[in-house]
């Protein structure tokens, strides 16, 4: 359903040290990612905030430079999906979908009418 639908798309993936983070998940984020067709897919580590240190350790966030090889490594199984964007200060990094492109930034409201 994901892939038909007629409005912009975004899966988001919390990466989790040492749950989710590891070489054996790429190729099943990576088929999960070509079947959504989403138009954007946000590669994010998990931060040690709010409530989620009940739960969770410091040490669980992925460092930076780690979220960016995690995401190549999709991007490379892919023929979809590009790196497009990243927030340092966020531990985020963006791939958009070459195959379903759309502009990133959503026009005004004055622009459209």
């Amino acid at each position: 359903m994901l892939a038909e639908l007629d409005t912009r798309t975004v899966l988001r993936v919390t990466l989790i040290k040492n749950w989710n983070d590891s070489e054996k998940m790429i190729s099943g984020f990576a088929s999960i990612f070509e079947k959504s067709n989403a138009h954007f897919i946000e590669m994010k580590s998990y931060m040690h905030i709010g409530r989620s240190t009940n739960r969770l350790e410091y040490e669980n966030m992925v460092e930076m430079a780690d979220v960016r090889r995690f995401t190549e490594k999709i991007s490379n199984k892919s023929d979809r999906f590009e790196v497009m964007d990243e927030s340092e200060i966020s531990r985020i990094v963006i791939l958009q979908n070459k195959k379903r492109f759309i502009d990133r930034f959503i026009p005004a409201y004055s622009e459209t009418n």
